[in-house]
Protein backbone atom coordinates (compact mmCIF):
# COMPACT_ATOMS: atom_id res chain seq x y z
CA UNK A 1 0.00 0.00 0.00
CA UNK A 2 1.46 3.48 -0.88
CA UNK A 3 0.64 6.66 1.01
CA UNK A 4 -0.45 9.62 -0.49
CA UNK A 5 1.92 12.16 1.22
CA UNK A 6 0.88 15.12 -0.95
CA UNK A 7 -2.99 15.00 0.39
CA UNK A 8 -1.90 13.76 3.68
CA UNK A 9 0.10 17.03 4.61
CA UNK A 10 -1.75 19.47 2.57
CA UNK A 11 -4.95 18.74 4.75
CA UNK A 12 -3.19 20.41 7.37
CA UNK A 13 -1.26 23.18 6.25
CA UNK A 14 -4.41 25.80 6.88
CA UNK A 15 -4.32 24.68 10.27
CA UNK A 16 -0.36 24.69 10.78
CA UNK A 17 0.06 28.02 8.86
CA UNK A 18 -2.86 29.68 11.37
CA UNK A 19 -0.87 27.90 14.34
CA UNK A 20 2.44 29.75 13.22
CA UNK A 21 0.53 32.86 12.89
CA UNK A 22 -0.76 32.68 16.35
CA UNK A 23 3.20 31.45 18.19
CA UNK A 24 4.26 34.47 16.09
CA UNK A 25 2.20 37.08 17.53
CA UNK A 26 4.04 37.65 20.53
CA UNK A 27 7.58 36.93 19.24
CA UNK A 28 8.33 38.21 15.77
CA UNK A 29 7.04 41.29 13.58
CA UNK A 30 8.93 39.61 10.63
CA UNK A 31 7.53 36.20 11.36
CA UNK A 32 3.87 37.74 11.39
CA UNK A 33 4.69 39.08 7.92
CA UNK A 34 5.46 35.82 6.90
CA UNK A 35 3.16 33.33 8.96
CA UNK A 36 0.68 35.78 7.16
CA UNK A 37 1.57 35.27 3.75
CA UNK A 38 1.59 31.47 4.12
CA UNK A 39 -1.94 31.60 5.57
CA UNK A 40 -3.21 33.30 2.04
CA UNK A 41 -1.11 30.86 0.53
CA UNK A 42 -2.05 27.64 1.86
CA UNK A 43 -5.54 29.13 1.65
CA UNK A 44 -5.18 29.18 -2.27
CA UNK A 45 -3.84 25.66 -2.28
CA UNK A 46 -6.37 23.85 -0.22
CA UNK A 47 -8.86 25.89 -2.89
CA UNK A 48 -11.09 23.71 -3.95
CA UNK A 49 -12.90 24.61 -7.12
CA UNK A 50 -16.37 23.02 -7.07
CA UNK A 51 -17.28 24.20 -3.91
CA UNK A 52 -15.76 27.89 -4.15
CA UNK A 53 -19.19 28.93 -4.54
CA UNK A 54 -20.16 27.30 -1.20
CA UNK A 55 -16.75 28.12 0.29
CA UNK A 56 -17.44 31.81 -0.85
CA UNK A 57 -21.09 32.38 0.85
CA UNK A 58 -20.51 30.43 4.09
CA UNK A 59 -17.33 32.78 4.37
CA UNK A 60 -18.64 35.76 2.45
CA UNK A 61 -18.82 38.33 5.74
CA UNK A 62 -15.21 38.43 5.81
CA UNK A 63 -15.60 40.57 2.89
CA UNK A 64 -16.37 43.58 5.30
CA UNK A 65 -13.17 43.82 7.26
CA UNK A 66 -11.72 43.73 4.19
CA UNK A 67 -13.15 47.03 3.27
CA UNK A 68 -11.13 48.96 5.80
CA UNK A 69 -8.25 48.82 3.69
CA UNK A 70 -10.06 49.70 0.95
CA UNK A 71 -11.45 52.53 2.50
CA UNK A 72 -7.61 53.53 2.65
CA UNK A 73 -7.72 52.97 -1.16
CA UNK A 74 -10.69 55.13 -1.61
CA UNK A 75 -9.70 58.02 0.49
CA UNK A 76 -5.96 58.38 -1.85
CA UNK A 77 -7.95 60.25 -3.68
CA UNK A 78 -7.05 63.09 -1.49
CA UNK A 79 -3.22 61.89 -1.14
CA UNK A 80 -0.49 64.48 -1.47
CA UNK A 81 1.90 62.58 0.20
CA UNK A 82 2.30 59.44 -1.35
CA UNK A 83 5.58 58.47 0.65
CA UNK A 84 3.07 58.01 3.81
CA UNK A 85 0.34 57.41 1.57
CA UNK A 86 2.56 53.81 0.91
CA UNK A 87 3.33 53.58 4.73
CA UNK A 88 -0.62 53.79 5.25
CA UNK A 89 -1.38 50.33 2.80
CA UNK A 90 1.90 48.53 4.04
CA UNK A 91 0.67 49.17 7.69
CA UNK A 92 -3.04 47.93 7.34
CA UNK A 93 -1.94 45.09 4.75
CA UNK A 94 -3.16 42.84 7.92
CA UNK A 95 -7.21 43.79 6.77
CA UNK A 96 -6.64 42.53 3.16
CA UNK A 97 -4.60 39.03 3.86
CA UNK A 98 -5.50 37.88 6.39
CA UNK A 99 -9.24 38.00 5.78
CA UNK A 100 -9.21 36.88 2.47
CA UNK A 101 -7.29 33.73 3.56
CA UNK A 102 -10.39 33.03 5.58
CA UNK A 103 -12.23 33.81 2.88
CA UNK A 104 -10.82 31.29 0.60
CA UNK A 105 -9.84 28.79 3.09
CA UNK A 106 -10.68 25.76 4.88
CA UNK A 107 -13.09 25.47 7.51
CA UNK A 108 -10.83 24.64 10.84
CA UNK A 109 -12.71 22.33 13.57
CA UNK A 110 -13.58 22.82 17.29
CA UNK A 111 -10.84 21.18 18.23
CA UNK A 112 -8.23 23.21 15.40
CA UNK A 113 -9.91 26.51 16.96
CA UNK A 114 -9.38 26.13 20.37
CA UNK A 115 -5.63 24.62 19.60
CA UNK A 116 -5.08 27.53 18.28
CA UNK A 117 -5.99 29.82 20.97
CA UNK A 118 -4.20 27.97 23.39
CA UNK A 119 -1.18 27.79 21.77
CA UNK A 120 -1.24 31.40 21.27
CA UNK A 121 -1.92 31.57 24.85
CA UNK A 122 1.45 29.66 25.59
CA UNK A 123 3.23 31.56 23.36
CA UNK A 124 2.29 34.12 25.35
CA UNK A 125 3.51 32.68 28.56
CA UNK A 126 7.13 31.74 26.89
CA UNK A 127 7.20 34.92 25.76
CA UNK A 128 7.07 36.70 29.10
CA UNK A 129 8.79 34.31 30.74
CA UNK A 130 11.99 35.24 28.67
CA UNK A 131 11.67 39.02 28.61
CA UNK A 132 11.81 38.32 32.59
CA UNK A 133 14.91 36.01 32.12
CA UNK A 134 16.56 38.51 29.84
CA UNK A 135 16.09 41.76 32.06
CA UNK A 136 17.56 40.40 35.27
CA UNK A 137 20.55 39.16 33.18
CA UNK A 138 21.04 42.42 32.37
CA UNK A 139 22.64 45.21 34.79
CA UNK A 140 20.06 47.83 34.56
CA UNK A 141 17.58 47.17 36.65
CA UNK A 142 14.90 50.31 36.58
CA UNK A 143 11.39 48.94 37.19
CA UNK A 144 10.49 51.39 34.02
CA UNK A 145 13.43 50.26 31.65
CA UNK A 146 11.10 46.92 31.71
CA UNK A 147 8.87 48.26 29.21
CA UNK A 148 11.74 48.82 26.79
CA UNK A 149 12.08 44.71 27.05
CA UNK A 150 10.30 41.76 25.12
CA UNK A 151 9.63 40.81 21.47
CA UNK A 152 6.87 43.36 21.28
CA UNK A 153 5.96 47.10 22.03
CA UNK A 154 4.58 46.63 25.72
CA UNK A 155 0.99 48.26 24.78
CA UNK A 156 0.52 46.23 21.94
CA UNK A 157 2.09 42.83 24.29
CA UNK A 158 -0.44 43.84 27.42
CA UNK A 159 -3.77 43.62 25.18
CA UNK A 160 -2.11 39.77 24.50
CA UNK A 161 -1.55 39.34 27.37
CA UNK A 162 -5.12 40.71 28.70
CA UNK A 163 -6.66 38.28 26.22
CA UNK A 164 -4.56 35.33 27.20
CA UNK A 165 -5.85 35.64 30.90
CA UNK A 166 -9.36 35.29 29.91
CA UNK A 167 -8.40 32.23 27.64
CA UNK A 168 -6.81 30.64 30.69
CA UNK A 169 -10.20 31.34 33.22
CA UNK A 170 -12.29 30.45 30.19
CA UNK A 171 -10.74 27.37 30.35
CA UNK A 172 -10.32 26.65 33.94
CA UNK A 173 -14.18 27.17 34.11
CA UNK A 174 -15.77 25.52 31.18
CA UNK A 175 -13.25 22.63 31.48
CA UNK A 176 -13.69 22.00 35.28
CA UNK A 177 -15.25 19.21 35.33
CA UNK A 178 -12.41 17.32 33.12
CA UNK A 179 -9.48 18.69 34.36
CA UNK A 180 -7.28 17.51 37.44
CA UNK A 181 -5.89 19.07 40.32
CA UNK A 182 -2.49 19.22 39.01
CA UNK A 183 -3.78 20.92 35.48
CA UNK A 184 -6.20 23.44 37.40
CA UNK A 185 -3.25 24.53 39.93
CA UNK A 186 -0.97 24.64 36.78
CA UNK A 187 -3.83 27.23 35.34
CA UNK A 188 -4.00 29.15 37.93
CA UNK A 189 -0.38 29.72 38.63
CA UNK A 190 0.41 30.76 34.82
CA UNK A 191 -2.56 33.32 35.13
CA UNK A 192 -0.41 34.21 38.36
CA UNK A 193 2.21 34.50 36.00
CA UNK A 194 0.69 37.06 33.34
CA UNK A 195 -0.76 39.07 36.27
CA UNK A 196 2.15 40.01 37.95
CA UNK A 197 4.13 40.32 34.42
CA UNK A 198 1.38 42.45 33.67
CA UNK A 199 2.06 44.53 36.63
CA UNK A 200 5.66 44.29 36.40
CA UNK A 201 5.66 45.67 32.85
CA UNK A 202 4.52 48.82 33.98
CA UNK A 203 1.57 49.24 30.81
CA UNK A 204 -0.85 51.55 32.14
CA UNK A 205 -3.35 50.73 29.36
CA UNK A 206 -2.95 47.13 29.68
CA UNK A 207 -3.61 47.26 33.55
CA UNK A 208 -6.68 49.67 32.82
CA UNK A 209 -8.01 47.67 29.94
CA UNK A 210 -8.00 44.31 32.23
CA UNK A 211 -9.73 46.29 34.92
CA UNK A 212 -12.25 47.47 32.40
CA UNK A 213 -12.66 44.27 30.68
CA UNK A 214 -13.09 42.37 34.11
CA UNK A 215 -15.73 44.37 35.53
CA UNK A 216 -17.61 44.46 32.23
CA UNK A 217 -17.43 40.44 31.75
CA UNK A 218 -18.49 40.44 36.35
CA UNK A 219 -21.45 42.38 35.05
CA UNK A 220 -22.42 40.13 32.41
CA UNK A 221 -21.87 36.86 34.33
CA UNK A 222 -23.52 38.15 37.79
CA UNK A 223 -26.68 39.51 36.63
CA UNK A 224 -27.20 36.43 34.37
CA UNK A 225 -28.23 34.71 37.20
CA UNK A 226 -31.75 34.80 38.74
CA UNK A 227 -30.65 34.06 42.64
CA UNK A 228 -31.04 37.33 44.61
CA UNK A 229 -28.06 36.27 46.62
CA UNK A 230 -25.69 36.01 44.27
CA UNK A 231 -27.08 39.42 42.58
CA UNK A 232 -26.61 40.75 45.86
CA UNK A 233 -22.42 39.17 46.04
CA UNK A 234 -21.95 40.51 42.58
CA UNK A 235 -23.33 44.12 42.99
CA UNK A 236 -21.09 44.56 46.63
CA UNK A 237 -18.38 42.83 44.05
CA UNK A 238 -18.56 45.18 41.34
CA UNK A 239 -18.68 48.21 43.78
CA UNK A 240 -15.57 47.30 45.36
CA UNK A 241 -13.52 46.63 42.17
CA UNK A 242 -14.72 50.36 41.40
CA UNK A 243 -13.21 51.79 45.10
CA UNK A 244 -10.14 49.74 45.03
CA UNK A 245 -8.31 50.87 42.10
CA UNK A 246 -10.10 54.64 42.82
CA UNK A 247 -8.46 54.39 46.41
CA UNK A 248 -5.42 53.24 45.53
CA UNK A 249 -5.40 56.19 42.67
CA UNK A 250 -6.23 58.68 45.42
CA UNK A 251 -3.87 57.36 47.61
CA UNK A 252 -0.65 57.66 45.21
CA UNK A 253 -2.34 61.18 43.99
CA UNK A 254 -2.24 62.21 47.81
CA UNK A 255 1.00 60.97 48.42
CA UNK A 256 2.49 62.73 45.50
CA UNK A 257 1.02 66.50 46.40
CA UNK A 258 2.52 65.82 50.00
CA UNK A 259 4.91 68.34 50.30
CA UNK A 260 7.76 69.44 52.85
CA UNK A 261 6.68 72.74 54.89
CA UNK A 262 8.99 75.47 54.03
CA UNK A 263 9.79 78.54 56.65
CA UNK A 264 11.90 80.36 54.13
CA UNK A 265 13.27 82.04 57.62
CA UNK A 266 15.17 78.83 58.50
CA UNK A 267 16.81 77.96 55.45
CA UNK A 268 20.50 77.12 56.03
CA UNK A 269 22.90 79.31 54.07
CA UNK A 270 26.11 77.29 54.46
CA UNK A 271 26.56 74.14 54.22
CA UNK A 272 28.67 71.41 56.74
CA UNK A 273 31.94 73.00 54.35
CA UNK A 274 30.83 76.33 54.64
CA UNK A 275 30.13 76.92 50.79
CA UNK A 276 27.32 78.89 50.44
CA UNK A 277 23.47 77.08 49.69
CA UNK A 278 21.36 78.62 46.69
CA UNK A 279 17.80 78.50 47.40
CA UNK A 280 15.02 78.66 44.39
CA UNK A 281 12.05 79.27 45.62
CA UNK A 282 10.15 79.92 42.50
CA UNK A 283 11.20 76.22 40.87
CA UNK A 284 8.22 74.30 42.74
CA UNK A 285 9.93 70.62 41.35
CA UNK A 286 9.25 67.99 43.86
CA UNK A 287 10.43 64.68 44.02
CA UNK A 288 8.61 62.32 46.59
CA UNK A 289 7.44 65.91 48.12
CA UNK A 290 10.77 66.98 48.72
CA UNK A 291 11.66 70.54 46.84
CA UNK A 292 14.06 69.81 43.92
CA UNK A 293 16.02 73.36 43.93
CA UNK A 294 16.61 73.80 48.13
CA UNK A 295 19.88 73.18 49.58
CA UNK A 296 21.94 73.69 46.13
CA UNK A 297 25.69 73.97 46.33
CA UNK A 298 26.70 73.19 42.31
CA UNK A 299 30.40 73.46 43.72
CA UNK A 300 30.37 70.29 46.34
CA UNK A 301 27.87 68.33 44.03
CA UNK A 302 30.41 68.35 41.08
CA UNK A 303 33.38 67.96 43.02
CA UNK A 304 32.20 65.02 45.21
CA UNK A 305 29.92 63.52 42.21
CA UNK A 306 33.21 63.70 39.95
CA UNK A 307 35.40 61.42 42.64
CA UNK A 308 32.80 59.20 42.50
CA UNK A 309 31.46 58.41 39.07
CA UNK A 310 33.47 58.42 35.61
CA UNK A 311 29.98 60.02 34.46
CA UNK A 312 31.14 63.58 35.26
CA UNK A 313 28.79 66.33 36.32
CA UNK A 314 28.26 68.30 33.98
CA UNK A 315 28.08 65.55 31.10
CA UNK A 316 25.16 63.79 29.48
CA UNK A 317 24.25 60.03 30.30
CA UNK A 318 23.68 57.12 27.76
CA UNK A 319 20.34 58.47 27.85
CA UNK A 320 20.69 62.02 26.55
CA UNK A 321 19.96 63.43 29.95
CA UNK A 322 22.21 65.88 32.11
CA UNK A 323 23.92 63.77 34.40
CA UNK A 324 23.82 66.93 37.19
CA UNK A 325 19.84 67.56 36.96
CA UNK A 326 19.61 63.73 37.40
CA UNK A 327 22.02 63.88 40.46
CA UNK A 328 19.74 66.50 41.84
CA UNK A 329 16.53 65.50 41.36
CA UNK A 330 17.75 61.63 42.47
CA UNK A 331 19.14 63.44 46.21
CA UNK A 332 15.79 65.37 46.49
CA UNK A 333 14.17 61.86 45.80
CA UNK A 334 15.96 60.66 49.33
CA UNK A 335 15.59 63.76 51.22
CA UNK A 336 19.18 64.33 51.02
CA UNK A 337 20.74 68.08 50.57
CA UNK A 338 22.38 68.91 47.28
CA UNK A 339 26.46 69.08 48.91
CA UNK A 340 28.93 66.80 49.32
CA UNK A 341 27.10 65.16 52.35
CA UNK A 342 24.79 64.26 50.14
CA UNK A 343 26.37 62.74 47.92
CA UNK A 344 28.55 61.00 50.06
CA UNK A 345 25.41 59.31 51.43
CA UNK A 346 24.69 57.81 48.28
CA UNK A 347 25.24 54.10 48.04
CA UNK A 348 27.15 52.37 45.05
CA UNK A 349 23.71 51.62 44.02
CA UNK A 350 22.53 54.66 43.69
CA UNK A 351 25.41 55.59 41.54
CA UNK A 352 24.62 53.45 39.61
CA UNK A 353 20.88 54.62 39.06
CA UNK A 354 21.44 57.93 38.51
CA UNK A 355 24.41 56.52 36.09
CA UNK A 356 21.30 55.52 34.24
CA UNK A 357 19.14 58.10 34.26
CA UNK A 358 17.01 57.40 37.02
CA UNK A 359 16.00 60.27 38.72
CA UNK A 360 14.03 58.86 41.66
CA UNK A 361 15.65 56.00 44.09
CA UNK A 362 11.75 54.35 43.91
CA UNK A 363 12.18 54.17 39.45
CA UNK A 364 14.25 51.89 40.73
CA UNK A 365 12.66 49.29 42.59
CA UNK A 366 12.57 45.88 40.74
CA UNK A 367 9.35 44.73 42.57
CA UNK A 368 5.69 44.05 41.61
CA UNK A 369 4.27 47.98 42.60
CA UNK A 370 2.29 49.95 40.44
CA UNK A 371 3.06 53.44 42.37
CA UNK A 372 6.37 53.99 40.68
CA UNK A 373 4.52 53.98 37.10
CA UNK A 374 1.88 56.10 38.34
CA UNK A 375 4.27 58.29 40.08
CA UNK A 376 6.33 59.31 36.66
CA UNK A 377 2.64 59.78 35.24
CA UNK A 378 1.63 62.34 37.72
CA UNK A 379 5.07 63.81 37.58
CA UNK A 380 4.22 64.34 34.29
CA UNK A 381 1.61 65.85 34.07
CA UNK A 382 2.08 68.11 37.03
CA UNK A 383 5.40 68.99 35.29
CA UNK A 384 3.85 69.47 31.86
CA UNK A 385 0.80 71.92 33.24
CA UNK A 386 3.04 74.19 35.08
CA UNK A 387 5.45 74.61 31.97
CA UNK A 388 3.93 73.66 29.59
CA UNK A 389 6.63 71.28 27.77
CA UNK A 390 5.44 67.72 27.05
CA UNK A 391 9.45 66.92 25.44
CA UNK A 392 10.09 63.12 26.76
CA UNK A 393 7.23 62.92 29.05
CA UNK A 394 5.39 60.23 27.30
CA UNK A 395 1.83 60.94 28.66
CA UNK A 396 2.00 64.83 28.04
CA UNK A 397 3.10 64.06 24.79
CA UNK A 398 -0.32 62.21 24.61
CA UNK A 399 -2.11 65.30 25.59
CA UNK A 400 -0.31 67.21 22.87
CA UNK A 401 -1.01 65.16 20.36
CA UNK A 402 -4.37 65.25 20.79
CA UNK A 403 -4.75 68.33 21.17
CA UNK A 404 -3.49 68.50 17.34
CA UNK A 405 -5.83 65.77 16.34
CA UNK A 406 -8.76 67.75 17.58
CA UNK A 407 -7.57 71.16 15.94
CA UNK A 408 -7.45 68.39 12.38
CA UNK A 409 -10.59 67.09 12.97
CA UNK A 410 -12.32 70.35 13.52
CA UNK A 411 -10.84 71.86 10.06
CA UNK A 412 -12.00 68.65 8.10
CA UNK A 413 -14.76 66.85 10.21
CA UNK A 414 -16.66 65.01 7.58
CA UNK A 415 -13.91 63.26 5.17
CA UNK A 416 -10.60 63.61 6.84
CA UNK A 417 -7.29 65.02 5.51
CA UNK A 418 -7.10 61.80 3.43
CA UNK A 419 -4.42 58.84 2.78
CA UNK A 420 -1.40 59.18 4.04
CA UNK A 421 -1.29 63.10 4.63
CA UNK A 422 -1.85 63.38 8.27
CA UNK A 423 2.00 63.47 8.83
CA UNK A 424 1.77 67.07 7.06
CA UNK A 425 -1.22 67.97 8.79
CA UNK A 426 0.01 67.63 12.27
CA UNK A 427 3.52 68.97 11.21
CA UNK A 428 1.86 72.25 9.96
CA UNK A 429 -0.56 71.62 13.49
CA UNK A 430 2.94 71.83 15.81
CA UNK A 431 4.06 74.98 14.15
CA UNK A 432 1.37 77.39 13.48
CA UNK A 433 0.66 77.02 17.51
CA UNK A 434 3.98 77.25 18.28
CA UNK A 435 3.86 74.17 19.96
CA UNK A 436 7.22 73.74 22.35
CA UNK A 437 7.60 70.32 21.37
CA UNK A 438 10.61 69.33 19.42
CA UNK A 439 10.17 68.58 15.82
CA UNK A 440 11.54 65.30 16.44
CA UNK A 441 8.75 64.47 19.25
CA UNK A 442 6.38 65.74 16.16
CA UNK A 443 3.74 62.81 16.54
CA UNK A 444 0.09 61.49 16.01
CA UNK A 445 -2.64 61.21 18.41
CA UNK A 446 -1.79 57.94 20.36
CA UNK A 447 -6.03 57.27 20.22
CA UNK A 448 -7.49 54.49 17.42
CA UNK A 449 -10.91 56.39 16.95
CA UNK A 450 -9.44 60.10 16.79
CA UNK A 451 -6.41 58.64 14.34
CA UNK A 452 -9.55 57.42 11.75
CA UNK A 453 -10.92 60.50 12.85
CA UNK A 454 -7.94 62.49 11.53
CA UNK A 455 -7.87 60.46 8.41
CA UNK A 456 -11.40 59.82 7.20
CA UNK A 457 -13.55 62.08 9.38
CA UNK A 458 -16.72 60.95 10.65
CA UNK A 459 -17.99 59.15 8.00
CA UNK A 460 -15.11 57.20 7.39
CA UNK A 461 -15.03 56.36 11.22
CA UNK A 462 -18.36 55.08 10.77
CA UNK A 463 -17.41 52.82 7.86
CA UNK A 464 -14.84 51.62 9.84
CA UNK A 465 -17.11 50.73 12.61
CA UNK A 466 -19.67 49.27 10.06
CA UNK A 467 -17.28 46.80 8.69
CA UNK A 468 -16.29 45.60 12.23
CA UNK A 469 -19.20 45.20 14.05
CA UNK A 470 -21.99 43.92 10.92
CA UNK A 471 -20.57 40.38 10.51
CA UNK A 472 -20.55 40.31 14.41
CA UNK A 473 -23.96 40.82 14.51
CA UNK A 474 -25.11 39.51 11.43
CA UNK A 475 -23.00 36.35 12.48
CA UNK A 476 -24.54 36.42 15.93
CA UNK A 477 -21.16 35.70 17.61
CA UNK A 478 -21.28 37.89 19.91
CA UNK A 479 -23.39 34.93 22.07
CA UNK A 480 -19.80 33.90 22.00
CA UNK A 481 -18.39 35.44 25.61
CA UNK A 482 -14.78 34.82 24.73
CA UNK A 483 -14.89 37.02 21.48
CA UNK A 484 -17.49 39.16 22.92
CA UNK A 485 -14.63 39.96 25.58
CA UNK A 486 -12.03 40.10 22.58
CA UNK A 487 -13.72 42.94 21.58
CA UNK A 488 -14.20 44.57 24.77
CA UNK A 489 -10.44 44.30 25.14
CA UNK A 490 -9.83 45.69 21.25
CA UNK A 491 -12.09 48.44 21.90
CA UNK A 492 -10.86 49.79 25.31
CA UNK A 493 -7.22 49.51 24.55
CA UNK A 494 -7.75 51.79 21.40
CA UNK A 495 -8.46 54.92 23.18
CA UNK A 496 -4.94 54.32 24.68
CA UNK A 497 -2.98 53.38 21.51
CA UNK A 498 -3.70 53.54 18.27
CA UNK A 499 -3.19 49.88 18.16
CA UNK A 500 -4.61 49.05 14.61
CA UNK A 501 -1.86 51.60 12.92
CA UNK A 502 0.93 49.25 13.77
CA UNK A 503 1.83 45.76 12.23
CA UNK A 504 1.27 43.69 15.52
CA UNK A 505 -1.41 45.40 16.44
CA UNK A 506 -3.26 45.41 13.58
CA UNK A 507 -2.33 41.44 13.17
CA UNK A 508 -3.59 40.50 16.26
CA UNK A 509 -6.83 41.91 15.91
CA UNK A 510 -7.95 40.45 12.50
CA UNK A 511 -6.55 37.57 13.04
CA UNK A 512 -8.44 36.62 15.97
CA UNK A 513 -11.21 38.11 14.27
CA UNK A 514 -11.49 36.08 11.71
CA UNK A 515 -10.66 33.33 14.07
CA UNK A 516 -13.82 33.66 15.82
CA UNK A 517 -15.99 34.17 13.12
CA UNK A 518 -15.09 31.45 10.66
CA UNK A 519 -17.38 28.57 10.65
CA UNK A 520 -16.12 25.69 12.46
CA UNK A 521 -17.10 22.23 11.21
CA UNK A 522 -17.61 19.68 14.21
Amino acid sequence: MTLNFTKLYISNWFYLAAILFAVSLPFSIALISISGGLLLFTSLLQLNKEQLRKTFNEHKLFLFPIGIFFIYLVWLIFTNDWKWASYDLRKNMAYLILPAAFLLGPKLSKTQYKNILYVFSFAVVLSSIITLVNFYLKEDHSILNAQHYGFMHHIRFSLQIDFSLLIFVQLLFEQRKLLNIYQKTGIVLVVGILISFLVWHQSLTGIITLLITIFIALVIWFFKHTSPKIKVIGAFVLVLSVLLPAAYLYYAVNRYYTFDSIDQNQLSELTVEGNKYSHDLKKKEVENGHYVWLFVCDKELEEEWNKRSDLKYNTLDTFGYNVKYTLIRYLASKNLRKDAAGVQALTESDVSNIENGISNYLLADIGLSLYPRIYVSIWELDSYYRTGNANHRSLAQRIEYSKAAFSIIQDNFWLGVGTGNWKKAYRDFYVSSNSQMAPERYGNVHNQYLNYMVKFGLIGLLLVLFFIFYPVLKSKEYRNKLFLLFLVIMFIGNFGDANFETHTGSNFFVFFYCLFLTPKST
